[in-house]
């Protein structure tokens, strides 16, 4: 007599799913399916699954929350900065401990020049989870971005001590304290990314100059 072939832990997921969530397989199914194709880089198609999850009506709280949240990095990731603000905005009313939605709604608040509520976000961000490099790296930036050269100083050295080779958070102290005429310490900071990255140059060649200035004993200003 043939042995029956086990059901995969896929399929008993599947099942175990279907049994305890049955009024909510539509939109979990959408919700399920969006996050796969968030993974696989599909923007486009993240967002219409989401959508619909979201449309179904069907999600829970917790995963609603969760479906505007992605909804919402998925219009930041394709430059659709008033979508991803509105998502995030709703994402936090439901759930006001997802760190990564403040973050998310913080770049997104960046790119359009809101700094200040971008760096509320960034600090709530960085209260829910204090030891994450990148949330003190870009709330660094928007410090920087209006002229609070000494508070972004020292969130880059947050990010370099709990990330100590992190050539972003590098590259970044050394431009704050390029912009404040500490030539020493600006010069440091590039000459560890340098040290850290071989083909820095490359991926930052306004620092060609920069270096160029600085291991000559000058400080100009430059355009970049």
């Amino acid at each position: 007599m043939p042995m029956k072939s086990k059901p995969s832990a896929t399929a008993l997921i599947a099942v175990l799913t279907a049994l305890a969530w049955p009024a909510y397989a539509s939109g979990l199914g959408d919700f399920s399916a969006g996050y796969a194709s968030l993974l696989q880089k599909n923007y486009a198609r993240a967002i219409e699954q989401f959508s619909g999850a979201i449309a179904s009506g069907e999600l829970r709280p917790a995963n609603l929350a969760l479906a505007h949240h992605y909804r919402g990095a998925e219009y930041l990731k394709t430059g659709r900065d008033d979508e991803a603000i509105a998502d995030l905005d709703r994402a936090i009313a439901l759930n006001p401990t997802l760190y990564t939605a403040f973050y998310d709604r913080g770049l997104a608040l960046s790119h359009k020049g809101e700094h200040a509520r971008a760096i509320a976000d960034y600090s709530e961000a960085i209260r829910l989870h204090p030891d994450l490099h990148y949330l003190y790296l870009h709330r660094g930036r928007s410090y920087a971005a209006t002229n609070r050269y000494e508070e972004a100083v020292a969130d880059y050295k947050m990010a370099l001590y709990y990330r100590p080779k992190s050539v972003p958070s590098l590259v970044a102290l050394g431009d704050a304290h390029w912009q404040q005429g500490r030539n020493q310490e600006a010069l440091a900071a590039y000459r560890q990314a340098m040290r850290l990255k071989g083909d820095l140059l490359k991926a930052y060649p306004g620092l060609v100059a920069k270096l160029a200035a600085l291991e000559g004993g000058d400080r100009i200003v430059l355009d970049e």
